[in-house]
């Protein structure tokens, strides 16, 4: 989990943070646009998702090669080879970058607030730049593991899913920080004020770590079917290697729930703002609710 930037949202310069939010950012017209305003965000200072995405990877890959056996076996579902970019993939999407869409971005949210075409716009570039990030280091690890195991038709299907399978994922994972946003505020200040903002330092903290349960457990949900596919093809189950027909079949099932969740789930987070509108506007507009 990256720390927060510390070029956010300073409390005791709250009266220029007032006279800012006052002001009327532009907009995206096109998908085009929303990706580059996106972009030119996230390749900002202070890069705070881009260190996000690093941290995570960072830890994920130090859990998997350096635990004992046992406890790396009850930390991750999903164990072999071929498993590790997949699970790789869902560790570096599991922090704030996923959940917490509205409240780095509140000046553009605000602005856009009463335009659903536009907000969608803003949250699908949101989605492709997260996935553009993670997703081509994931995938340059799923060929080398199937190249190293010598099974690229599965290391294939592995691509196939670790490409596709996310859309569904953020789709989802970005209600939360819609029910549920909050401001960068850097971390060294909410704890300068904790006795001020103790409910506002436990919110925080709750959001903070709830990213790496919630987009696992999405995860998971979309890959039942697959799973059930998976232990029927097998006399032994999950436990012994599944025929290779299987095992794209699965990931075929997982892909087609993953569309149709990142159309559903796109539909009912706008639903979701429009139903929230007036305490979003409420919140994203006083930094100081943190």
């Amino acid at each position: 989990m990256a720390a927060e930037s510390s070029g956010s949202i300073d409390p005791d310069t709250s009266t220029e943070s007032d006279a800012s939010l006052t002001q009327s950012p532009s907009l995206p017209v096109d998908l085009r646009e929303a990706l580059h305003a996106e972009y030119r965000r996230v390749f900002h200072l202070p890069f705070d998702s881009l260190v996000t995405v690093a941290v995570n990877a960072a830890l994920m890959s130090s859990l998997w090669f350096f635990l004992p056996p046992k406890l790396r076996d009850a930390m991750f579902t999903l164990h072999g080879t071929l498993a590790f970019a997949f699970v790789l993939s869902s560790w570096m999407y599991s922090d704030v970058p996923a959940t917490n869409v509205l409240g780095p971005d509140a000046l553009r949210v605000l602005a856009a607030i009463d335009r659903p075409d536009v907000l969608r716009l803003m949250l699908v570039a949101k989605n492709i730049v997260l996935w553009t990030l993670v997703a081509p280091i994931c995938l340059v690890v799923a060929v080398v593991d199937a190249a190293t195991a010598h099974d690229p038709v599965v290391g294939l299907y592995s691509a196939v899913g670790i490409a596709v399978i996310p859309y569904g994922v953020l789709a989802v994972s970005c209600w939360l920080g819609i029910l549920f946003p909050y401001h960068p505020i850097p971390v060294r200040m909410r704890l300068r004020a904790w006795r001020s903002w103790k409910t506002m330092l436990l919110r925080w903290g709750i959001l903070v770590l709830t990213p790496y349960g919630l987009v696992p457990a999405l995860t998971g949900v979309l890959l039942i079917p697959s799973a059930l596919i998976w232990g029927f093809a097998s006399s032994s189950g999950l436990s012994a290697k599944v025929p290779d027909q299987y095992i794209g079949l699965g990931i075929g099932v997982a892909c087609a729930l993953a569309v149709a969740t990142a159309i559903l789930g796109h539909r009912l987070a706008l639903r979701l703002v429009v139903r929230r509108r007036d305490k979003l506007v409420t919140y994203l507009s006083d930094p100081l609710l943190g």
